[in-house]
Order: C-alpha cells, then sequence, then structure tokens
C-alpha cells in the first residue's frame, strides 16, 4: 500500500445489506411494486440490467448507485444498481459513505472479484454480510480517489474500444467462412443429385453402452462422448473418460479418421451436433451409445457431408426432426435417414471441400489472433488496477 493511504474495512467506510427473498406469491411479471433480482442473472459490464420479476412484498432494498455482490455461486462479480430495488438472498448490496467513492470502491472489487471467498456450502459457495464488511480496501484520500478514477476511466475506454474492435472482427472472420459455407449449399448446381441420406449410407452404427461407474480415466481405451462434439462442429480432445471392452467391442467400435459421427441424444440445444473424426491418437477410440457413426458410399465424401451438416439448409431440417422431453431430446435414424443432401459430382465435392477447408483454416487463423487480441485487453485492464491500488497511478 502506498505511504500515506490508510487501510480500512469495508464495513467501517461503507453501509452493508445482505438480501432478503419475499415469499414467491408476491413475485410477478406485471410491474408492480419494485425490481426484484435474485442474483448475477442480469448483471452487465457495469449496470445490471431490466428487470423480469417484481415484488409486491419489498424485504431488503437498494438504491441507485449501490454496488451490487453476487454472493452465492458466484462470489464477487459486482454491478451498479440503476435505480430502488428489491434484492434477495443472492445479492448484497454495498453503499459507500462520504469517505470512500463509489467508482473507487467499484474498481477495487473488479479487481479482487475472483479473490473474494466465503464460505462452502453442500450447494452455495457464499459469502455473507459480515465477511463483506471485513474486506479490507486501501484508502487514499478523497481527491486521490477520484484522480485514480478519472485515469481508470479514461485508460478502460480506451481497452473497451480495442476490445470491441476484436470482437467486432472476431465476428465478422466467423460470418464470412458461414456466408460462403450457406451460399454453397443454398444455390446448387444444376448437375446435383438431391439424395435422402439413406441413399447414401454404407453403414451406420450407435456405439458402445457403459454407464457412468464403468468409465474411469484408469480403464484401457478411450471413449468418445457427446461432449467430444464441439458447438461448432468440431473435435473435442481435451476431456475423455477411457472403458474397458473386449476384443470384439474395440473391433466393432473403434473409430478411424474420418468416420462422420452424429450426436443422437442431447439436450434441446445440443442434439445433432456433428463431426468428422479425424485424430493423431495412436490407441483405439471407442464411441457412446447416444453418437452414430455414419460412412458413405464411395461416390460421396464425408467431408462435404459434414459441411453439409454446419449449414443453415441442413439445420434448419434437423430442428424440425428434434422429438422428446424438455430435457432429453433425440434425433433418430428413421427421421435421419429421410434427410435430403443436395450433392454434387465426385470431382466437384473435392474442389468444394478444398475451398472450405482453406477457408476454414484461415478463419481460425484469424480467430486466435483476435481471441488473443481480446485476452491481452483483460490482462492490460489487470495490470493497470493493480497499480492503481499499489499507489502506482
Amino acid at each position: 500500500m502506498k505511504k500515506g493511504w490508510k487501510g480500512k474495512n469495508i464495513g467501517e467506510v461503507c453501509k452493508v445489506i445482505a438480501g432478503q427473498s419475499p415469499e414467491g406469491k408476491f413475485y410477478n411479471k406485471n410491474g408492480d411494486g419494485l425490481p426484484f433480482y435474485q442474483g448475477k442473472k442480469e448483471f452487465s459490464y457495469k449496470f445490471i440490467g431490466e428487470p423480469t420479476t417484481w415484488t409486491t412484498k419489498v424485504t431488503k432494498e437498494a438504491i441507485e448507485n449501490d454496488i451490487l455482490m453476487s454472493v452465492r455461486a458466484p462470489v464477487g462479480p459486482v454491478n451498479f444498481s440503476t435505480q430502488r430495488i428489491c434484492i434477495g438472498r443472492g445479492l448484497a448490496a454495498i453503499r459507500a459513505n462520504g469517505q470512500l467513492d463509489k467508482d473507487f470502491l467499484f474498481n477495487f472489487l473488479v479487481k479482487h472479484e475472483n479473490e473474494i471467498t466465503g464460505n462452502t456450502g453442500a450447494v452455495f459457495n457464499s459469502i455473507n454480510k459480515s465477511q463483506i464488511e471485513a474486506i479490507e480496501i486501501p484508502l487514499p484520500p478523497l481527491p486521490e480517489q477520484k484522480r485514480i478514477v478519472k485515469i481508470l476511466d479514461k485508460a478502460f475506454q480506451a481497452i473497451d474500444k480495442a476490445k470491441e474492435n476484436a470482437e467486432k472482427n472476431l465476428q465478422n472472420a466467423k460470418e464470412l467462412f458461414e456466408s460462403y459455407l450457406n451460399g454453397i449449399f443454398a444455390n446448387p448446381g444444376e448437375d446435383w443429385e438431391i439424395k435422402k441420406l439413406g441413399e447414401v449410407i454404407a453403414t451406420s452404427q450407435i456405439g458402445l453402452v457403459r454407464n457412468s461407474e464403468e468409465q474411469s480415466p484408469e480403464f484401457s481405451y478411450r471413449y468418445f462422448k457427446m461432449n467430444n462434439i464441439r458447438n461448432d462442429n468440431g473435435l473435442n480432445e481435451n476431456s475423455f473418460t477411457f472403458v474397458e471392452a473386449t476384443k470384439e467391442d474395440v473391433e466393432k467400435y473403434c473409430l478411424k479418421n474420418r468416420d462422420f459421427l452424429f450426436n443422437t441424444r442431447n439436450s434441446y440445444e445440443l442434439v445433432g451436433k456433428t463431426c468428422l473424426y479425424q485424430s493423431d491418437y495412436k490407441e483405439p477410440t471407442l464411441f457412446n451409445n447416444n453418437i452414430l457413426r455414419v460412412t458413405f458410399n464411395k461416390y460421396l465424401l464425408s467431408q462435404f457431408v459434414a459441411f453439409a451438416f454446419s449449414s443453415n439448409q441442413i439445420k434448419e431440417e434437423l430442428e424440425r426432426m428434434k422429438s422428446g422431453t424438455t430435457s432429453v431430446v433425440g434425433i433418430y435414424y428413421k427421421s435421419l435417414k429421410n434427410l435430403k443432401i443436395p450433392i454434387p459430382p465426385l470431382p466437384e465435392q473435392k474442389s468444394i471441400v478444398s475451398k472450405l477447408d482453406a477457408l476454414l483454416a484461415e478463419t481460425k487463423r484469424l480467430e486466435k489472433i483476435y481471441q488473443q487480441k481480446i485476452a491481452d485487453t483483460e490482462e492490460l485492464k489487470k495490470s493497470i488496477l493493480q497499480k492503481a491500488f499499489e499507489g502506482g497511478l
């Protein structure tokens, strides 16, 4: 701490209000009573978002410019209140007194967000009012606090602009590839044939059944599951479990490069994910019974089908095939085999795959650059905040 600064506990310079939830019978969606916030669901970058729930019975209140802290799973994120609200047990309000600039406090809490810990319970990690009050904050004179806030605001404005540009460039890179891909399948050539998937499948197979007790990192064979298909239809090799299997099972369920994999059962948003298996892993990888493995006849490239399944045209058809409960949804083979796919002659398939592979590789390269730039802006913010509260600005 800089010489001349004082260390104070938050409780000495702030009023801390622990949230308390009214009974559910007082909630409404009509705007009657006070806006009610239960936790950080509506948090944004700095100011809490529009309410979705109101309450006609008010328990604990926060007012405009109070700092709202999430006190349950996760502990630490903060936002400013923009009006008089009712706060539930997932939030606490921190109201600075005349010794402490609210923006100085806010920046301090942002800097220490990941360091604020509370009680570990059976369900939630939480922090209580007394623990918040006990957090120590360096307290320079009020004019110095305001000077630091002014520097931070100016620096963060420039950093946020750089981050916004990087995020926009990242989105543009993704949209360029998606636009080119969708354009191909939205405008098939005159010599393309429309085939049902069942007409061009050589083999199809559901994977090996293994319950959770039959899976362990200590077992012999890598086991490919739903979570190993990324949301962008790529292959996720960062997290695998392992299973035991007979020689016959290994021969039957071992994945080969360029196998086309389709996720038949999952949540509504994730069912229908696909990927082309391509791995340098040398030992056998077996696949799960929620995965359908498909190989195609010699006139159809699996790489072409994988790109087709990433297009909006096919995704819209798959959306209509979903069936099941709210928690588990399926797209089953009897429906999938009737899916219509536009198929060009083999030489054109090869040309399309080559162009899309090249564009996808360039897109991934750009994404990596822009993601690093976004990460760099966050690191720069952390560095500036570190200097601010050490008295280095």
